[in-house]
């Protein structure tokens, strides 16, 4: 049970010691297992550097071979299993320390302002005003500010209460996580679904937020090994719920545009540059930029809904954004190798897992060039762009640490008009402040564009990405996508 006092004074050292020591036996657990795989259960199926010639061969068969072939399997999927359980009981410690961390700072927080009321709060949680000195008893100003200073007092003793409930909430959730793990159901010897079990210990044990942003905040909060351990027991489940999207950078417009929508009605100019606009898509002028042509027409659908780009074909398109992406990578490979490299060395030579992502600046950002790429230019011309992922760093069959980065490619832009530029399309020149006054009389509506590449690879500098088959979010962009035509500047 949670006490008040117990609360107030707790230090959460032992929690933290005691998740790093279950996060170290995991990681040599699966150290073991991989051992026990290379270095004796593969070469005794017939394969390794101690395998007899001869493609497919044993260099030991018989009934004792099959027998010690199926123990040790058994052996390695037992530690294999064995993994997942020690992970799940450090991740349900990192909940606790979290949510201990929390509530506890909650306390604080109120009983400080309990005290700057001149409040005593004791132990048990009981918080009291002293009196009002002898002169001041009968002074009605002096007996209505003790009355507030004491209305006040009860909605910080209601915030001390509800720390406290947290609090115990939150261990009596993290004492069923530790009680829910049972070791027999986890034994492949007499449980085949053994591994299974595990994994499913570990995910009811890490308990992933629903809530988007709640669900990148834990990403980002989670030990590097545990981030480790449930990417490789389900790495796709969590790529899917985008944790390989940015941790730390959240997208905002980068100008006003043409300012408020529909701030005045539309006259015969407004509608005379809306038919003009609609005639240059439907003429053909836009044929060969298709993207240009989409993301113009959303706007004149006036909607303002945000639409996804397809990074993926950007990336396939124009190869200069493809080299843009690549420099990106190098330009913090070093540091981000490190850092992993670190927290591998601190987790005991166990799998770990960071978050990493570019910072987001002008000069991170890539414009498209019309000689080069005329649909994407015309499209979208410049876009917000940052690089995020995860690097993570596991042991190799030799015993080194082998470091790689799965990563995405994320973009932003506004399809919006600013005053006093303007771009060519085929013969035609589109004015910002003629294209501005649509969405200033309601006839069109700017609108956000953001998009996703697909999951990819990338082992260091000198490699190619490994680029998976596929079109990110693809699907979504030929629903309709807009961008701004022709520029080059924000």
């Amino acid at each position: 049970m949670v006490t008040f006092a117990l609360l107030r004074h707790a230090s959460f050292a032992s929690l933290d010691h005691a998740g790093g020591t279950w996060t170290g036996v995991s990681g040599h657990m699966e150290h073991l297992a991989g051992q026990m795989r290379s270095g004796v259960l593969r070469p005794l199926s017939g394969g390794g550097p101690y395998a007899a010639p001869g493609s497919g061969s044993r260099p030991w068969t018989g009934a004792a071979a099959d027998e010690a072939v199926r123990e040790i399997g058994l052996l390695t999927d037992e530690l294999h299993a064995f993994h997942y359980e020690a992970l799940a009981v450090a991740a349900a410690l990192h909940r606790a320390r979290k949510a201990f961390t929390e509530a506890q700072q909650k306390l604080l927080r109120a009983i400080g302002d309990a005290e700057a009321l001149g409040a005593t709060v004791s132990d048990d949680g009981t918080a009291t005003l002293p009196d009002l000195p002898p002169e001041e008893r009968n002074d009605p100003e002096a007996i209505a500010y003790q009355k507030r200073k004491w209305d006040e007092l009860q909605h910080h003793v209601r915030d001390m209460t509800a720390a406290l409930t947290a609090a115990t909430e939150a261990d009596n959730a993290v004492a069923a996580a530790l009680r829910a793990l049972n070791p027999e159901e986890v034994d492949p010897a007499t449980h085949p679904d053994g591994a299974a079990n595990a994994l499913s210990d570990l995910e009811g044990a890490m308990a992933m937020p629903t809530d988007p942003k709640a669900r990148k905040e834990w990403w980002a909060a989670l030990d590097p090994a545990l981030r480790a351990g449930l990417l490789a027991a389900d790495g796709g489940k969590l790529i899917k719920a985008g944790i390989l999207g940015p941790t730390e950078y959240e997208w905002s417009w980068p100008d006003k545009g043409a300012g408020p929508y529909h701030v005045r009605e539309p006259g015969a100019e407004e509608y005379a540059i809306q038919a003009e606009t609609y005639a240059l898509i439907a003429g053909g002028t836009l044929v060969q930029n298709e993207d240009a042509a989409r993301h113009m027409l959303h706007y004149l659908d006036n909607t303002g809904e945000p639409l996804t780009v397809d990074v993926d074909r950007m990336l396939r398109d124009d190869p200069a954004f493809r080299v843009h992406v690549d420099g990106l990578l190098a330009d913090r490979e070093a540091e981000w190798r490190q850092t992993a490299l670190d927290a591998y060395q601190k987790a005991g030579g166990a799998p770990v897992a960071i978050p990493v992502e570019t910072v987001r600046n002008t000069a991170n950002d890539f414009t498209f060039k019309e000689q080069q790429q005329s649909n994407w230019f015309h499209a979208i011309g410049s876009q917000g762009c940052v690089v995020s992922g995860v690097i993570t760093v596991n042991p190799g069959p030799d015993g080194k640490p082998v470091v790689s980065t799965q990563y995405q490619v994320n973009v932003w832009d506004r399809y919006n008009w600013d005053e006093g530029k303007s771009t060519n399309i085929g013969p035609t020149n589109i004015t910002d402040d003629d294209m501005a006054k649509l969405h200033q009389t309601g006839l069109a509506q700017e609108y956000d564009i953001s998009g996703r590449s697909t999951p990819m690879t990338w082992a260091g500098s000198g490699s190619a990405p490994v680029q998976p088959a596929g079109t990110g979010e693809r699907g979504a962009d030929r629903q309709g996508t807009v961008t701004d035509p022709g520029r080059e500047t924000r």
